[in-house]
């Protein structure tokens, strides 16, 4: 039975059918409504809905969550909503088991078709794990309709295998390690740390700036970049954290040492794993290491809760191989459409030659097809 793509490209085209198969469809909570329609809110100027849904007679069977954003080199860009500052891992194409290879070839051929061609100049994929299975079908099925697709290494994510009790894990640290846990996790019992779990969405609003902060005050201390400057990023976060919040996804947790914030920790869970997104620690507690007994505390909530994976995501931060780590490779997925200015802009990309110079060369950017 053929399959029908549906193009939703404005926000007044996600309906509560779509949206309710947007998230059964979601293999975790990143690809929920919850937090993609927040970033679609909160990056509105400059990205638009690109998604795809596919259909098997009424039913939704798959969904490619993508957008479309204006770039530079690439020009009308397809990539996945809550790329870019959010830094979202283990993005993929929703499909529902048993339909990968129907649903991503149904999508090659929708997107090479000849009157969708001019919709899209390129597509760049990030934030993908490199043994995705649906997203290798897809790169096969778009070289398969005549695209050159690029593939390259993009920067790794890191998990913790949990076992089966908490006794066992700390059996795998070394014995310093070991030492480590017991004295983090006293800090709590003793109550030298009060640590406050956010469960409603006004203590959410009660407590944001004090996350805010943290983040802040860590970030400046290692003197790296804040995410908190850039445009809409608050808004984006709060806004998934209060939706996310209210479907019990949300695992914010704050830290106190004598009635005074020092440590933050923004996860969020589902049944079987546990995704640690971001921190903020008060540098003048560091002495205390309050960041070491949130996290003890935890790793031992995901195992006593059943869950499979302890994940630290993106980036490779040396501690998070102290904690038993494993690297999950990464990949980026880049092809452009066949149109004769996508065709120019991918050789802009390839050799570096400004697309201002192409244009003072004399060189047509019209519409032609190839």
């Amino acid at each position: 039975m053929p399959l029908r793509i549906e193009l939703i490209d404005r926000s007044e085209l996600l309906s509560d059918d779509v949206i309710e198969a947007i998230n059964r469809l979601a293999p975790h909570p990143f690809q929920r409504f919850e937090w993609m329609g927040s970033w679609l809110e909160a990056f509105q100027s400059t990205a638009s809905p690109f998604l795809l849904a596919v259909y098997q007679k009424d039913e939704i069977i798959g969904i490619a969550p993508w957008c479309l954003q204006r770039r530079a080199i690439g020009g009308r860009t397809i990539a996945f909503i809550g790329s870019g500052k959010a830094c979202t891992d283990h993005l993929t194409i929703s499909v529902g088991a048993g339909n990968k290879q129907r649903v991503t070839y149904a999508i090659a051929r929708w997107l090479t078709a000849p009157e969708h061609q001019s919709l899209w100049d390129s597509l760049e994929l990030v934030g993908i794990d490199l043994k995705d299975e649906t997203i290798n079908e897809l790169a096969t099925a778009l070289n398969e309709a005549g695209l050159d697709v690029e593939r390259e290494a993009g920067d790794p994510c890191f998990a913790v295998p949990l076992p089966n009790s908490w006794d066992q894990y700390v059996q795998l640290r070394s014995k310093s390690g070991r030492r480590e846990i017991r004295q983090s996790l006293r800090q709590i019992e003793d109550g030298t740390l009060k640590l406050d779990r956010i469960r409603t969405c006004e203590e959410l609003d009660s407590h944001w700036h004090q996350f805010v902060a943290l983040h802040q005050k860590r970030r400046d201390d290692a003197g790296t970049t804040n995410c908190f400057d850039y445009p809409g990023f608050d808004t984006f976060l709060k806004l998934a954290a209060s939706r996310l919040l209210e479907s019990g996804y949300l695992q914010f947790y704050l830290a106190y040492a004598n009635d005074k914030p020092v440590c933050a920790h923004f996860a969020i869970a589902d049944q079987d794993t546990w995704s640690f997104y971001q921190s903020g620690m008060d540098p003048d507690a560091s002495a205390m290491r309050p960041g070491l007994s949130v996290f003890c505390h935890t790793i031992r909530e995901s195992i006593e809760s059943g869950r499979k994976t302890f994940d630290m995501m993106r980036g490779d931060e040396p501690y998070k191989l102290r904690w038993r780590a494993e690297e999950v490779a990464t990949q980026v997925v880049r092809t452009y459409s066949r149109s004769g200015l996508a065709q120019i802009r991918k050789q802009v990309s390839k050799t570096g030659v400004t697309f201002k110079n192409i244009v003072k060369s004399g060189i047509s950017l019209g519409t032609s097809r190839t």
